[in-house]
């Protein structure tokens, strides 16, 4: 009986959960992401040079996880949360309320950072334990599939219906109206983590436990969790990230076509995410051996694009199969790693090894992506061969190397992982 009524509590925090999580992305590209770069060039008229450093700054700001996780373990979890949504709130409220002909960079600069220290306080390193304690080994694969897919799904309309409320420039009016969005999100972010609170499964155990073992034995009995981090920068080294940037720089695809892509993309992606959920939940070595086989038939698919030629149907037909493609594989890839981490740790350790997992993938992120764009860039003007419309470029050569590696990697992977779960 205690166990069902555990287990009816846990799914009333999941779905509190999703509805939480379902304006999070909304938010995100409000104030720190794409629209806010909007704000930046349209109306507070900072320069290039401004706005690429206060893009590359926000990720950086996620290192101040390092000792906030030292800090703040044993904490309340969901108190954190709450006390980091007031904070961001705070944040809009600002923007409403203060002439924005007094934001200079250094000024918004600062709020930004604020801002961040904030999200890093709350969701950031609070989130993915909090998703470990109301979540199980047979539901985690249809719990983070409807997640991601609530959002995303919610995300694309938002993006739809701003195409036609924003113009050729975004003005104070449009942006303003935004941030009331955003604020709103906030509310319900707010309302939804009350009622997990309310509803409280998390023991108060879980926040204590683990917390006075040293940091070493937290990663000692929790080691196979270092070949699912193997796996997740074996992702990013072959530079999954760059594939929008390598289409319209060095094969030269038209915009159209990679609107095209980034669509499909979107599509695919979503449209998988509720079957995903559920293979994995039924057989999770299987079907994450099946994606990563999947990931690397993908990058040879990629390897193999021609140089585009206007005109020639080929190269739509090719986009087609590799964005759809792509965005399978995209959420595979998401989901697979969201629940290969949760299973690999244990639930008292998860608020200190999770994060050590994420600061690590932040650092991987930004020197993959750094010097995956220097390839590419190299690529564009340094082809080592050309074939009627194919060509052997630098990014193809060292993709080929590193999905010749890749395969010996996921076969050692997955036999030291083994498979045998943590609930």
């Amino acid at each position: 009986m205690e166990s069902i009524n555990i287990n009816s509590e846990k799914k009333y925090c999941q779905k509190q959960a999703i509805i939480f999580n379902s304006f999070n992305q909304i938010i995100t590209n409000t104030l720190t992401g794409d629209i806010m770069v909007l704000f930046l060039t349209d109306i507070l008229l900072f320069q290039t040079v401004n706005i690429t450093f206060i893009l590359s700054l926000i990720p950086l700001i996620a290192l101040v996880r390092l000792p906030l996780i030292f800090i703040l373990r044993g904490s309340n979890k969901v108190k954190m949360i709450e006390i980091s949504i007031i904070a961001k709130a705070v944040f809009v409220a600002t923007l409403l309320s203060i002439p924005w002909s007094l934001l200079g960079v250094r000024k918004y600069t600062a709020l930004i950072i604020i801002y961040q220290i904030a999200v890093e306080f709350g969701v950031g390193i609070c989130w993915q334990p909090l998703m470990k304690e109301i979540t199980s080994i047979s539901d985690r694969g249809q719990f983070f599939s409807r997640m991601r897919f609530v959002f995303m799904s919610l995300n694309t309309v938002f993006v739809f219906l701003l195409a036609f409320f924003v113009g050729d420039t975004m003005n104070i009016f449009q942006y303003k109206a935004l941030l009331y969005v955003s604020l709103f999100g906030l509310l319900i972010q707010f309302y939804a983590i009350k009622k997990i609170e309310k509803k409280q499964v998390i023991f108060e155990s879980n926040y204590y436990n683990g917390t006075n073992k040293p940091l070493l034995q937290q990663l000692i009995d929790n080691k196979k969790i270092l070949w699912a981090l193997i796996l997740d920068l074996m992702f990013l080294c072959i530079g999954f990230t760059l594939n929008v940037v390598y289409l319209k720089t060095t094969l030269g695809y038209s915009s159209k076509l990679v609107t095209l892509y980034i669509t499909l993309n979107n599509l695919g992606g979503t449209l998988s995410l509720p079957l995903l959920g559920k293979l994995l939940d039924r057989n999770l070595h299987k079907g994450s051996k099946c994606i990563c086989k999947l990931y690397l038939i993908y990058m040879m698919i990629l390897v193999m694009l021609p140089i585009y030629t206007s005109g020639n149907i080929i190269n739509v037909i090719f986009i087609i199969m590799l964005s759809l493609l792509s965005g399978v594989i995209a959420s595979s890839i998401y989901l697979m790693m969201t629940i290969l981490q949760h299973n690999l740790v244990k639930t008292e350790d998860s608020f200190m090894v999770l994060n050590l997992y994420q600061i690590i993938i932040y650092v991987a992120t930004f020197i993959s992506t750094n010097m995956f764009g220097i390839i590419i860039n190299n690529s564009r003007d340094n082809r080592v061969s050309t074939i009627y419309s194919f060509s052997l470029d630098l990014f193809k050569c060292v993709n080929v190397f590193l999905i010749l590696c890749s395969t010996v990697i996921v076969k050692i992977v997955f036999h030291k992982i083994n498979m045998n779960y943590k609930t």
